[in-house]
């Protein structure tokens, strides 16, 4: 049985209510409680700047010529031995849910990766940031001056598909084409726009290391992860380290 809000509250306040909220006290706590040494300290310095030279982003953008959609909503499927004999065998009836157009979507992407956007190189296998603006049809009852506006950016779309269905969409047909996981997007934007070219533009950025040994691990563990592909990492000092 899943816990209710206030049973979820009071459990946070057990476990973290001795934590200071204050960005800066919170800091001092830790050196505090873990007694940090003035060589422990340094080895912390050390180690930020090397991970701040040596770690860069890469960028790439990517242009789908249609229509911005969002993720539409799950739909549910009661599976039975009738109407699902293999995945029913052995088993009670249950409900399946998905996602109509995914499976689409998904082979739509990878067959464009085969043409259009073969110029991408690397499967991306480490952190990466995502933008992604979406350029709805500008409405046919805009006057002359407010479609111009509207073209600039001044005039914005408040209507669907909303920003968050849009970027579940876009970012559930990138796993496995473009990255191995949308769990890697470390930070992610939707912007809404009208143009009289309707358009998806997407804009990603990837890092050239994973900054800990623990997330390299993490990452070779993933569904997915393509061992062709190299994936460089920072050791325990901040150093770089190639497979």
């Amino acid at each position: 049985m899943s816990k209710s809000r206030n049973e979820k509250q009071k459990e946070y306040e057990l476990k973290y209510s001795h934590i200071p909220r204050d960005n800066d006290e919170r800091l001092q706590w830790l050196i505090n409680q873990y007694r940090l040494s003035p060589s422990k300290m340094q080895e912390i310095i050390d180690k930020k700047r090397n991970i701040e030279t040596y770690l860069f982003y890469y960028d790439y953008k990517i242009i789908l010529y249609e229509e911005p959609e969002g993720a539409k909503r799950p739909r549910f499927q009661m599976i039975n031995r009738k109407n699902y004999m293999n995945m029913a065998m052995g088993a009670r009836n249950f409900i399946h849910v998905f996602s109509p157009d995914a499976a689409e979507d998904h082979k739509f992407l990878h067959r464009l990766l085969d043409t259009e956007l073969n110029e991408l190189q690397r499967f991306i296998q480490t952190p990466c940031q995502v933008c992604i603006n979406t350029f709805s049809r500008t409405p046919s009852y805009f006057n002359l001056t407010d479609t111009i506006l509207a073209e600039i950016g001044v005039h914005r779309n408040i209507q669907k598909p909303d920003f968050d269905n849009i970027a579940k969409k876009y970012c559930d047909m990138f796993n496995e084409n473009i990255w191995l996981d949308d769990q890697m997007v470390l930070d992610g934007e939707v912007h809404k726009y009208f143009s009289i070219l309707p358009r998806v533009e997407i804009y990603i950025r990837y890092l050239n290391y994973v900054s800990t040994p623990y997330q390299y691990n993490q990452i070779l563990n993933k569904a997915g992860y393509n061992p062709d592909i190299p994936v460089n990492y920072l050791d325990e000092k901040g150093l770089p380290v190639y497979e």
